[in-house]
């Protein structure tokens, strides 16, 4: 078996009650029929009774989240009591595996970490570019129908994250606009039964080239209006009202923002937030290369891929809309601040069916599902 992941994925280690956004509250954690067993079998050691604390539904289990939405085994210091009186082995397959995520094909095994936990943000904030690693062991692969479609997209994959690493001095805008026709031509030539890469190459090959990226760069940055951005933000923001706490507060912010302000103000404002995130400019790139990474395999049904880069476009419009809102509030983007947001933003694309369902027909009303939607949610 081959392992391809991303080079966070080895060394990765939870910081526990240093976790400035618990995983272990704000969502339903589910428990496997397993580690139920192991809490009812040492319910006594653990000082709780299982059933006080994980609740049963046709042989499904999950915590019981107290008002707070936090794990009943989450203690005053955000320490796991389980891990403290049992030890990690007896942890749930959820809570021990997160947030690593694994998905195999066939004699591959990929695997990254979800970025609703705060530190694989910080992590990708501290690298100057996201790597992989490729290892391998003698455990059988399991049998795979759609090798041949791997291997076209993997390389389509590939090409996508050069392309974003690609040196040359373009705004992410340029990048994205590109490989949003990258990943379309590629969907269009699956559905047309052809997946010779080397043919594929020769198509997209004008995109590795340095001149051609500054042209279209210049062509694109004189038709994106403030203006018209504004308007989009305006109207395509779906309701989080699921969320509580910090994080809501932050949204109805972002609500009133909009509510006060008009284009002009923004258009000045959003100069201002770039020049203030220019920091971030490899945190962007790491951002996004990971979401390909994570998001581009959808097979067989790969016309899918196209979907899920706007709901990246659309997560990190939202995610850079608060950002902004919260650095014209302060004057300033505390970076704690900015990973708070991040996070919780990942958790609901990660996790809520109702929101995704909700982002999908704003985006269908405003047809922003295209090459031109993307360009209007990239700040």
């Amino acid at each position: 078996m081959n392992y391809l992941t991303v080079d966070l994925y080895k060394d990765f280690e939870c910081v526990a009650d240093a976790c400035p956004n618990t995983c272990c509250a704000g969502w339903q954690i589910g428990i496997d029929p397993i580690a139920y067993q192991k809490m009812v079998d040492n319910q006594e050691r653990l000082g709780v009774p299982a059933k006080e604390w994980i609740s049963e539904n046709d042989g499904a289990y999950v915590a019981k989240l107290d008002e707070n939405g936090r794990c009943p085994m989450l203690d005053e210091k955000n320490l796991c009591k389980i891990v403290l009186k049992l030890g990690p082995e007896y942890l749930c397959t959820t809570c021990m595996g997160y947030p690593r995520t694994l998905r195999i094909f066939g004699n591959v095994t990929e695997g990254w970490l979800n970025m609703s936990c705060p530190e694989v943000i910080a992590r990708l904030m501290k690298k100057p570019q996201v790597k992989f690693d490729l290892t391998n062991d003698d455990r059988p692969a399991s049998p795979f129908p759609h090798t041949a479609l791997y291997l076209f997209a993997s390389s389509v994959r590939t090409c996508i994250v050069d392309l974003l690493q690609y040196p040359a001095d373009v705004s992410l805008v340029t990048k994205l606009f590109a490989c949003f026709d990258i990943l379309s031509k590629a969907a269009a030539s699956f559905k047309n039964k052809r997946t010779d890469f080397g043919l594929f190459q020769e198509e997209i090959g004008q995109y590795f080239h340095e001149e051609t990226l500054l042209t279209l760069d210049n062509c694109l940055m004189q038709g994106i209006s403030e203006g018209s951005r504004y308007q989009f933000l305006l109207h395509v923001q779906p309701s989080l009202d699921e969320r509580s706490g910090r994080f809501r507060e932050l949204v109805c912010q972002v609500r009133e923002y909009f509510a006060n302000n008009h284009a002009d103000t923004f258009a000045g404002q959003i100069r201002k937030f770039k020049e203030h995130t220019a920091k971030y400019r490899d945190f962007y790139i790491n951002y996004w290369v990971y979401h390909i990474f994570m998001d581009a395999m959808v097979i067989p049904d790969y016309d899918k891929v196209l979907e899920r880069f706007i709901y990246t476009a659309a997560e990190f419009c939202m995610i850079q809309t608060i950002a902004l809102v919260s650095f014209v509030n302060n004057g300033i983007l505390d970076k704690e601040e900015y990973i708070y947001i991040i996070s919780n933003m990942s958790r609901m694309m990660e996790h809520s069916h109702l929101f995704r369902k909700e982002l999908t027909k704003r985006l269908d009303n405003f047809h922003a599902a295209s090459a031109a939607g993307v360009l209007m949610m990239i700040f």
